[in-house]
């Protein structure tokens, strides 16, 4: 059964990081081989894969682009309950990847 995570900032968990390869489109190279770029991107979604820590944690991202991994995250109709616990501790979101 899926269900809604938050963060331990109490944000909710809006989806995960994705690493993805493109192509910025040119309309040349200068003679210094600086590419002048004409302002898109194509994008490569075949090559998408969901970004990792160095231990191969999933990566999740809150709704302040802050970073988590699963194992930090609370379930979101348990956050209310966990809040009344008085975790004094502050979590900044780097999960160090």
């Amino acid at each position: 059964m899926a269900r809604e995570y938050v963060s331990p900032t109490g944000s909710p968990i809006l989806g995960t990081l994705e690493r993805m390869t493109g192509r910025a489109e040119i309309t040349g190279i200068e003679d210094n081989g600086e590419p002048v770029y004409q302002g898109g991107t194509e994008i490569f979604y075949d090559d998408q894969v969901t970004a990792t820590t160095d231990e191969g944690k999933m990566i999740f991202l809150d709704e302040n682009g802050a970073e988590w991994t699963f194992d930090q995250l609370t379930p979101a109709d348990d956050s209310e309950e966990g809040d009344e616990e008085g975790d004094d501790e502050e979590d900044d979101g780097d999960v160090g990847c």
